[in-house]
């Protein structure tokens, strides 16, 4: 039986593959999953050794749209990248620029999905001095696909 993709996974294997770092510095990635209990929600991330790109499910994790008579749907998975860095305003659009880059040469070029598209960036200001976070939404997905009926 097939498996099912795993769109934060493939998205961030995307973005480790074909980061180019003459454009700017590859930040430091990982993928939270919450395995691991308690702890891992506790993610600390160093910004002083490098910028950091947190990938995880975004919200809804994965749709489903029936075409027709249910035979074939259209699926869309959500991937939400949280962008932190320490050195600029102006660092943190760069590292947004580079995701958003690969998204739109790669957007047809993944194994698992049809498509990779980038859908929307936003800074987050708070109270953090010093630090800039965005979040960049992503959605990859497969069209037109046969539903399982077994």
């Amino acid at each position: 039986m097939p498996t099912e993709p795993m769109a934060v996974s493939d998205v961030i294997n995307e973005l480790n593959t074909h980061w180019n770092v003459s454009n700017i510095t590859k930040p430091y990635m990982v993928e939270l999953t919450g395995a691991g209990g308690a702890i891992s929600n506790q993610l600390r991330i160093d910004l002083n050794r490098a910028d950091a790109l947190i990938a995880k499910a975004g919200s809804p994790t994965f749709e489903e749209t029936p075409i027709g008579n249910w035979k074939y749907v259209n699926r869309t998975y959500n991937v939400e990248l949280e962008i932190q860095t320490k050195a600029s305003r102006q660092q943190l659009y760069n590292l947004m620029r580079e995701v958003r880059k690969i998204c739109h040469v790669r957007r047809h070029s993944m194994g698992n999905f049809q498509r990779l598209q980038f859908q929307n960036f936003s800074e987050q200001v708070g109270e953090h001095v010093n630090v800039w976070i965005g979040t960049v939404q992503i959605q990859t997905t497969n069209d037109n696909v046969l539903a399982e009926t077994s």
